[in-house]
């Protein structure tokens, strides 16, 4: 698992490279802490995001849900076939805003 993050006009997006499982919840905790505190909107890209578990999509959830409490705006973008699959199974996808692209993301939350 690799995680990036640019900003782009005053938007966080947060890049998800490879598989996040068990394996990877402290990585994602600590790459993702602190976001809250300078960012009010936050994309995050699954285009590269190969899988996700329940333990994956739990940390996303508990991401979103910390960020929104906060006062923030969280979308997802570019879910691939299999994560999507695991969204829709869970009906994740009823909480989240999910975007075909980032540059849609991106538009929608200018």
């Amino acid at each position: 698992m690799q995680i990036t993050s640019k900003e782009v006009d005053g938007i966080l997006v947060v890049s998800l490279k490879g598989r996040l499982t068990v394996g990877n919840d402290g990585f994602f905790k600590s790459e993702t802490a602190g976001f809250s505190e300078k960012f009010q909107k936050i994309i995050m890209d699954c285009s590269e995001m190969e899988y996700v578990d329940s333990t994956g999509l739990g940390l996303i959830v508990r991401f979103f849900k910390e960020f929104t409490d906060a006062g923030g705006k969280f979308v997802l973008a570019a879910l691939q076939p299999k994560p999507k699959l695991v969204f829709e199974i869970t009906n994740a996808s009823k909480i989240f805003e999910i975007y075909e692209n980032v540059d849609k993301a991106l538009e929608a939350l200018k």
